[in-house]
């Protein structure tokens, strides 16, 4: 039986997705916002935020963060507008009406009128390319500021401020499983938007967002060991249930990378690293310190005593994969002193702990790795039978 199609998308593929939506805007098509809906913490406002700055970066625009601009940085900005791209992240909960315009009394011609003085996004946004993130856009309920998301979502307007067509608007909601707050959008407003039901990155996409954002020494890499080892566990929990006691957070993409960062920071193990990983990922977080209790001896004895993983359960296989990976990853001239490991792991046919070994490896990792090997007939043949392309 084949396996059911799913038309979600990947959250690695909303970039080209966002390119097209910009591009649509550029020649003056029909407006239309992309909306992204799925779980919290799985990237949704990161991918955006990374892909605005690979967007300016694409059209030789400086590109800011609006919330960390100050008025004189406005005022530059605004001398010369062609050259600056803008991304605000806002969230219609966190404004008031009169963030989109604040009334004042004119005289033209002695005639009194009301007129809106905006604020300096809509002048930016007026000039200027960029993007305008709505965060957390089905959580508003207020009438008055569901009334001003038409302005922005439908208009491409900020109160009476009409957008560049440089400016695409892109909104995002936690799915209605994963929040008991998500509130109805009208018809009208949803006929404004494309929903797109946006899947978590895969476990090896997270992993090289880490190594690009952090640096692949930067974090504790036994967080990809548990998780290749359980990857249902990169998200978990996150459906509010009437169980729920409101404090207890889920497993997700973004606790997982901090509890990453927050170890590989920690000299020593011990009790705070329980707390720090119960406290981001929930019982989750309990489960791999429990994994992480596992020992295994270091890289140059296991090369010298392989035999020592026949004895080893499958969390302590897991560990010395990853114990074989990081070795090869901090000197490539590791591949060839994991020779014996790999030999022992073969003459038992463990296809698992080889896969996982490969799978723990950089690229170029494995490619060192596999031409160390590749000239062992049993080792090949062990590799080629796991079914999967290593290198």
């Amino acid at each position: 039986m084949s396996q059911p199609v799913s038309y979600n998308l990947r959250l690695e593929e909303v970039p080209a997705l966002l390119d097209l939506c910009y591009e649509m805007r550029l020649k003056g098509y029909e407006r239309c916002t992309p909306h992204l809906i799925g779980p919290p913490g799985i990237g949704k406002s990161t991918i955006v935020q990374e892909w605005s700055k690979g967007k300016a970066e694409e059209l030789g625009l400086e590109w800011h963060d609006y919330d960390e601009l100050s008025p004189q940085d406005v005022d530059r900005i605004l001398q010369e507008p062609d050259r600056h791209f803008i991304f605000a992240d806002k969230r219609l909960t966190n404004m008031d009406p009169t963030d989109f315009g604040i009334p004042r009394d004119v005289t033209i011609n002695g005639k009194k009128f009301i007129r809106y003085l905006p604020i300096d996004l809509a002048i930016l946004l007026h000039y200027c390319a960029g993007v305008l993130f709505l965060d957390e856009f089905s959580n508003e309920s207020r009438p008055n500021m569901v009334a001003n998301s038409y302005k922005l979502c439908r208009d491409y307007k900020m109160g009476d401020v009409s957008f560049s067509k440089s400016v695409l608007v892109v909104a995002a909601s936690n799915s209605p499983e994963t929040s008991e707050i998500v509130n109805r959008i009208p018809v009208p407003l949803r006929d404004r938007f494309m929903f797109i039901e946006v899947e978590p990155p895969s476990i090896e996409a997270w992993a090289e967002w880490m190594d690009k954002t952090y640096g692949p020494d930067s974090w504790d890499r036994a967080v990809l060991a548990y998780l290749k080892w359980k990857p249902s566990d990169f998200l978990a929990n996150y459906t509010e249930t009437s169980a729920d006691t409101g404090w207890v957070p889920p497993a997700t993409p973004r606790g997982w990378s901090y509890t990453a960062l927050a170890f590989k920071m920690l000299k020593t193990d011990g009790n705070l690293r329980r707390i720090i990983a119960k406290g981001k990922l929930g019982s989750v977080g309990e489960m791999f310190c429990s994994f992480l209790e596992n020992k295994v001896p270091e890289f140059d004895e296991l090369v010298k005593h392989p035999e020592v993983i026949r004895g080893f359960n499958i969390e302590q296989k897991y560990l010395a994969a990853l114990t074989i990976a990081e070795a090869i990853r901090r000197d490539e001239k590791n591949a060839k002193k994991a020779y014996p490991i790999m030999k022992y792991i073969a003459k038992i046919d463990d296809r698992e702990m080889i896969n996982v070994t490969f799978f723990l490896l950089p690229r170029e990792g494995r490619t060192a790795l596999f031409r160390a090997v590749n000239g062992d007939p049993e080792i090949r043949d062990v590799m080629a039978a796991t079914g999967r392309a290593l290198i």
